[in-house]
């Protein structure tokens, strides 16, 4: 495999194909390439022979359809693939920061070195004096030197149809791509062989595997060290050592050279192997390690795609995705009907199994609830993670609350992920209000907080000061549930008034704390009003789902924000049939539910949240299918009589919809 300058669209074009796996039909290759939705297939043919003739990584199959070259073409001999040691010596550790001061470069051919490339770069500023005493450049040095536009055009040349070796080459390969893409718009392909983990593996029990130790260590010349040239000729000396030891292991060709690199140094685009049996169809998939432990649980509409994009485009953001992504050696994946049950058999899977690289959803017992209990001191508002053994949904905020009720009452809303931000949220309420922070204090005796004035004190056993206290607190949390908050002044505009005390003060550290508490206080406002969305999400969705006994559609019922019923239903000529399934459906979930109305404040088992957060989530994000919302407006048997008419219509419009040509 060579290693080719790759340039915007045609990357795009290269992911695709390497997403897709397999070749594009010739007119949709052209249109990805001019960004368009349709080309006339008398353009098509010219515009991708245009991009072969300049790309190597591309070959046409005949007239009708565009492949990678790698596809078509057997695994080169390592003996017959050409490669360039490279060097590069800058003034710092990163590109734009850092310029490029010399480039050294060793062509090796039929394994041999065959050809050398060596300049000193004018990189047009001036060159830490610790660089210079490392490398031996100085500024007078380089003062006369070439710029790095000048040097660009021979040193691609140079690397021409080669596959780049280098002593830890992410870090030259990173520089000379900041370069081409600055001045070209073009970068190096991917695939550089590593020097550095490939020694690791193949010259062990080494003190360091720094490049001089490592070159010393398998005779290479003594040389310069810290100068590009010598540095080259160092690490191609090293490749073709190790070379000779992967040969006496059998691994003579390209291929069999990158596999034996390892999941930590070997190009993700060679995992693309590990997904060739992956169809295209909705579902879960899970990435696993060599001893087979779960690393990752992700869903997909089109699971094939999905698992293919991770390997090709290298871009995820989250630190745990390409921990992943680094250590994969298997692919399981379980298909399923529709997109959202993919949704609900991810979520299913991570709480079952607690995979590490995946961000939610593997520790629900760490989440968090707001809880309000009462005692003969009034009210106390705190934080707990250990979930209610019973969750009831039938008491409103008022009578929960009621101070006639039973002292063993209590309200709990939530869970909310991030304790810690939930507990700088509660520190702020109880700093702006007042709150009390002992909960089993004797009655009569405040606290040294309620003396200073720092505390409302309703442990004084004083009903003026406890009937403040559990105002304060029901105005606290119906303003956290966004309700209509009672008679409490907003935490806004009190954040507003200590910030600009604290600031008068010169407190600026506790100023500091003081306003990212109050985000993390907003974001759980916002996390609440999220969770009770999605706690009110009752609707029906609809696919149309192909079967050989006729047309049918696949029903998911989502009630109170979770899944509770999945069927396929035929439609061909026998309504009556569909609508007493639907009916069965909707009726089971009718006698289940807890109220007719949501509650005013909510609570959700810990275990629940990820997976009704996910299923919203869907409907928010997601091109939805066919839904029918399941609003309750009359009575019971009312609503289920619309429901099920609603359904009917609606399945047989899709139905037709899918049958026009």
């Amino acid at each position: 495999m060579q290693l080719q300058l790759s340039m915007g669209v045609a990357d795009r074009l290269h992911e695709a194909l390497l997403v897709r796996g397999e070749p594009l039909d010739v007119v949709e290759a052209a249109c990805l390439l001019i960004a368009t939705s349709s080309c006339p297939a008398s353009l098509s043919h010219p515009v991708v022979s245009a991009l072969v003739e300049h790309d190597h990584r591309f070959s046409l199959l005949g007239d009708e359809a565009l492949s990678l070259s790698r596809w078509v073409t057997p695994d080169p001999d390592l003996a017959d693939v050409p490669f360039v040691a490279l060097d590069l010596e800058t003034t710092g550790s990163r590109p734009g920061g850092g310029k490029i001061t010399e480039i050294g470069a060793v062509r090796i051919e039929g394994l041999k070195q065959v050809a050398q490339f060596n300049t000193l770069v004018n990189p047009m500023r001036p060159i830490p004096p610790f660089i210079t005493h490392i490398t031996g450049i100085t500024p007078e040095m380089v003062a006369d030197a070439p710029r790095i536009e000048e040097i660009v055009p021979e040193l691609l040349e140079f690397l021409k149809g080669a596959v780049i070796v280098a002593h830890n080459a992410s870090f030259d390969v990173t520089f000379l791509n900041y370069e081409l893409r600055r001045l070209k718009g073009r970068i190096l392909g991917e695939g550089a062989f590593d020097t550095l983990p490939l020694s690791r593996a193949l010259a062990p029990g080494l003190p360091n595997y720094r490049l001089g130790t490592v070159a010393q260590a398998l005779g290479a010349p003594a040389g310069q060290w810290h100068r590009a040239l010598a540095d080259a000729q160092a690490c191609g000396h090293v490749f073709l050592t190790l070379v000779g030891r992967m040969q006496e292991r059998g691994i003579t060709s390209l291929g069999e050279a990158r596999a034996f690199m390892g999941p930590n140094s070997r190009s993700c685009v060679d995992k693309l192997r590990l997904t060739r049996d992956i169809p295209r169809t909705p579902g879960a998939y899970r990435f696993l390690d060599k001893d087979g432990r779960i690393l990752y649980i992700g869903k997909a509409e089109h699971l094939r795609d999905r698992v293919r994009s991770y390997f090709v485009t290298n871009a995820h953001p989250a630190r745990k995705v390409r921990q992943a992504i680094r250590q994969v050696e298997q692919i399981e994946w379980t298909e399923t009907c529709t997109p959202l049950e993919a949704v609900v058999k991810e979520q299913e899977l991570i709480l079952e199994h607690r995979p590490p690289c995946n961000v939610h959803g593997g520790r629900p017992e760490n989440y968090a609830y707001l809880k309000v209990s009462r005692s003969k001191m009034g009210l106390h508002l705190f934080t707990t993670s250990q979930a209610p053994k019973s969750l009831t949904f039938d008491k409103t905020f008022h009578q929960c609350l009621d101070p006639d009720t039973s002292a063993n009452e209590s309200l709990i809303i939530g869970p909310f992920r991030g304790r810690s931000r939930l507990a700088a949220a509660m520190e702020l309420l109880q700093k702006l209000y007042r709150l009390r922070r002992c909960p089993r204090r004797s009655e009569g005796r405040p606290c040294v907080r309620g003396h200073t004035g720092h505390c409302l004190a309703p442990c004084s056993g004083d009903p003026e000061a406890i009937a403040s206290h559990d105002s304060a607190i029901l105005g606290i949390v119906s303003w956290i549930a966004g309700l209509d908050a009672l008679d409490v002044e907003d935490p806004k505009e009190l954040v507003r008034g200590l910030l600009d005390s604290l600031s008068a003060q010169c407190r600026f550290e506790e100023a500091q704390w003081t306003s990212s508490a109050l985000e993390d206080l907003l974001s759980v406002r916002r996390s609440y009003a999220s969770l009770s969305q999605a706690r009110g999400l009752r609707v029906a969705a609809l696919w149309v789902n192909g079967s050989d006994a006729g047309p049918s559609v696949r029903v998911n019922l989502v009630w109170n924000g979770k899944l509770v019923e999945q069927a396929t239903v035929l439609c061909s000529g026998t309504e009556p049939g569909f609508r007493h399934l639907l009916e069965k459906m909707v009726a089971a979930q009718n006698g289940r539910r807890e109220r007719t109305d949501l509650p005013e404040l909510i609570a959700v088992p810990q275990e629940e949240l990820d997976g009704i957060l996910a299923v919203n989530r869907w409907f928010k994000e997601t091109p939805s299918p066919a839904v029918v919302m399941l609003d309750e407006d009359e009575g019971a048997s009312e609503s289920l009589e619309e429901w099920c008419r609603l359904l009917i219509e609606e399945a047989a419009r899709i139905v037709e919809e899918n049958a026009r040509p």
